[in-house]
């Protein structure tokens, strides 16, 4: 790889040093680039055609990290505010096609509420077809059934039809007495929990709209009436391309994009003002997902389902010491363990020794490759060794990367606890300010959306180069780029595990722009088609 003559790296600028409070001994000199070790100038200055522009895009918050380009054209909503979006497209069918409210909801919703594709198939089908896929043939045409206009008796309870008991008929012509449309309505909605149902006389193809279900829900039944206003309005929600329910638990919010474009700039990706919760709006997956198709996720989770058994059994939640064999449980976030009988140091992902990952040796992280060149044999039984293996290579450090997510996210909350903590105990001559120790929040921050980026690209790296042999270039360039993330996601986790007391503010934040800027390249590099190295 080239090397770059700008000699480009992050150096820590003087406007995020306003004062000197913080208590580290290396902070007179915050200016200076010195706190950088020469791997981390090294790589810094290589020539990356595919690095993010350099600017302030290091962790303002956690929704804008790696989740740029910006979600601003996905708004959330609550269901109240959706109501009226729904209402409107009705009302444009209603106008252009001349059908009641009910009918046109109907025939939105087997189009899956598009009102474009409606439109198209009025103008390039017959309409009686239209109506009788939708189930308003009898509605539209005004032509019931010949033999249910006659009856006079209602064929659920067996009652003789009324003057004070009258029958209440569908536009097919089927009737019923007001008892049993009421006892129908309460048990499609409060039971069945949906607003979709056919006609009740049995065979007949003609919906039910809100036109039967309002007069038998409403007087008596109120709240159900609302509550199936609900379900017509979940049912828009759930065929909508375009919108999608916030996955947080208990929330009922709505991420809604004004059009496809609108979906396609922001990747998919929304993020929840009322729980906070960032999710993929394409699939619904409860956290972004970058680098993996939404589709391959699936199929990701549907074999870790498949084969967890196996996975789980291999992956104990301790281990051994390679020196003494003592039984060790994993307890931080960083991969570097040291053993406390023996102090034999290693590495959890591979159990190597750890001064073979040291930067020194050339092989900081080694970690990330998948050796096929390890496996042999052309057997039906080997065969699926090397399958097996190859999908516990991945799943193994996936595995990891989600522990260490997990575990990040909780240095996260410990850590804002302990910058109030660091705040209250500050001493009185000293005015103690929330941005002296906000540095480490955002490198907290940081960790936890390079934990889960880095999960999710063994998932893309399994797919990706599932079928050898692989442009080696290509996946050596990706590799690469993996190995440049964790190695210095590592790092940093080892330098925001310290005290308070003990921790440089110039390492953190030189640290944390090293690690924001590789977060940049890989994602930029796969979304880029990896076309560098083809």
């Amino acid at each position: 790889m080239s090397m770059s003559d700008e000699n480009e790296y992050y150096a820590y600028s003087s406007d995020e040093d306003d004062n000197d409070v913080f208590m580290s001994q290396n902070d007179d000199d915050a200016n200076d680039d010195t706190s950088l070790d020469p791997d981390e100038k090294e790589a810094m200055a290589l020539e990356n055609p595919n690095a993010a522009p350099v600017q302030s895009s290091f962790y303002k918050a956690a929704a804008a990290a790696a989740s740029t380009p910006t979600t601003a054209t996905i708004r959330m909503m609550k269901t109240s505010d959706l109501w009226p979006t729904l209402q409107q497209r009705c009302d444009e069918v209603t106008e252009m096609l001349g059908v009641s409210q009910a009918t046109a909801m109907a025939l939105l919703q087997s189009y899956q509420f598009s009102k474009e594709r409606l439109m198209e198939s009025y103008t390039n089908d017959d309409p009686e077809k239209i109506w009788k896929r939708a189930g308003v043939y009898h509605r539209c045409s005004g032509n019931p059934y010949p033999e249910a206009s006659a009856a006079d008796m209602c064929p659920i309870c067996m009652e003789d039809a009324s003057p004070t008991s009258p029958l209440k008929a569908m536009p097919c012509g089927h009737a019923f007495c007001g008892d049993c449309w009421t006892d129908f309505a309460v048990n499609l909605v409060q039971h069945e929990g949906r607003a979709s149902s056919t006609c009740p006389h049995a065979g007949c193809p003609e919906m039910v709209t809100q036109d039967e279900i309002q007069p038998a829900l409403e007087p008596s039944h109120p709240n159900l009436w609302n509550k199936y206003q609900q379900f017509q309005l979940k049912a828009f929600v759930e065929a909508n391309t375009l919108t999608r329910w916030c996955p947080g638990p208990g929330c009922e919010c709505i991420a809604w994009a004004p059009t496809a474009s609108a979906m396609d700039a922001a990747i998919g990706l929304a993020h929840c003002d009322h729980c906070d919760t960032r999710f993929c709006m394409m699939c619904g997956h409860n956290e972004p997902h970058r680098p993996v198709p939404c589709r391959s996720l699936q199929v990701w989770h549907d074999k870790c389902r498949d084969e967890s058994e196996t996975a789980n059994w291999i992956l104990a939640n301790t281990k051994e010491c390679p020196s003494c064999v003592t039984r060790i449980e994993k307890n931080n976030g960083c991969n570097h363990m040291t053993c406390q009988k023996c102090r034999h140091e290693f590495c959890w992902i591979c159990m190597g020794d750890w001064r073979e990952h040291d930067a020194n040796t050339g092989g900081y992280y080694k970690c990330n490759k998948f050796d096929s060149s390890q496996e042999g044999g052309s057997s039906d039984t080997d065969a699926a060794r090397r399958q097996l293996n190859r999908y516990l290579h991945y799943y193994k450090r996936y595995h990891a990367h989600e522990e260490g997510q997990k575990f990040a996210l909780k240095q996260l909350r410990e850590t804002e606890q302990r910058m109030i903590q660091w705040q209250e105990l500050s001493s009185s001559r000293v005015t103690a300010k929330w941005s002296d120790v906000e540095f480490l929040k955002v490198a907290n921050e940081l960790l936890v959306e390079c934990r889960r980026v880095l999960k999710y690209t063994y998932v893309y790296a399994y797919y990706a180069f599932e079928h050898e042999p692989a442009n080696s270039l290509i996946r050596d360039r990706f590799e690469y780029h993996q190995e440049m993330l964790e190695k210095f996601t590592e790092h940093l986790s080892e330098l925001s595990e310290k005290p308070l007391e003990q921790m440089n503010r110039t390492d953190v934040v030189n640290q944390t722009r090293v690690v924001d800027r590789f977060l940049q390249n890989i994602l930029k590099y796969v979304e880029d088609g990896m076309e560098e190295a083809a």
